[in-house]
């Protein structure tokens, strides 16, 4: 009996290890997209000239977040500071988030001039990136999160 009393101690670590805590998210991130491959995922059924808009609409978008920082601080009390510099122009908007079942919640409701996961605001740590989890229950890989040094 005390073997699977142990064994079971083994197994509650374990499966506690992988679990997300805030600690884990509490800091500052940076938020990171990759707009030629969002891009790429979307333009599959477009004809030519819609395909070229796109296209250059992208590029006109991709040299705007390039040069623009965007971060989120999270911090404790579920409470997070979701940062917009660009050029001379710069926001700080508070926002909510909880961690749930290690998913991160990420509530921009209360705020209509924020809309950050176009209502989907489900994130995954993996790997030590914060990624954007699609409805379809995949993760994005073009939309993500990385903690600044």
């Amino acid at each position: 009996m005390k073997i699977f009393y142990f064994l079971i101690f083994i197994a509650s670590i374990s499966f506690s290890q992988n679990q997300i805590k805030h600690s884990d998210i509490i800091g500052e991130w940076e938020i990171k997209i990759k707009v030629k491959q969002l891009l790429k995922e979307e333009i599959k059924e477009l004809d030519m000239f819609e395909k070229m808009a796109a296209e250059l609409a992208s590029g006109f978008a991709e040299d705007i977040l390039n040069s623009a920082d965007m971060y989120i601080e999270f911090k404790r009390n579920d409470i997070a500071v979701l940062t917009f510099d660009f050029l001379d122009y710069q926001e700080a908007e508070e926002i909510k988030w909880k961690l749930i079942d290690d998913e991160i919640l990420i509530d921009d409701s209360l705020n209509k001039k924020i809309n950050l996961g176009s209502e989907n605001n489900v994130w995954v740590l993996e790997n030590g990136m914060i990624y954007l989890k699609e409805k379809n229950k995949i993760l994005n890989k073009s939309i993500f999160l990385r903690r600044t040094p």
